[in-house]
């Protein structure tokens, strides 16, 4: 059994012994039930929706990072018409 902890950014690590055939960006399933918090690796995702997740995570970075905008709602809607 090995001990890890939550950190402020929502983060837990997987202890080295446990990580040894994952790689940076397998994706997982959480789950919650009272005080137990499974993680299930996900297989079988398309390159596409492969590409989606590693895309979304450079979106969570840059917004980490300080680099996301506020936009009104009007202008958020706007945008999203337009793609």
């Amino acid at each position: 059994m090995e001990i890890t902890k939550l950190s402020t950014k929502g983060q837990i690590v997987i202890p080295e012994e446990i990580r040894v055939n994952l790689e940076v960006g397998t994706p997982f399933t959480v789950t919650k039930k009272d005080d137990l918090i499974i993680l299930k690796k996900v297989e079988g995702l398309t390159d596409m929706e492969k590409n989606e997740i590693k895309e979304l995570n450079n979106i969570w970075k840059d917004i980490d990072a300080g680099k996301g905008i506020t936009q009104s709602k009007q202008d958020f809607l706007k945008e999203m018409n337009a793609w």
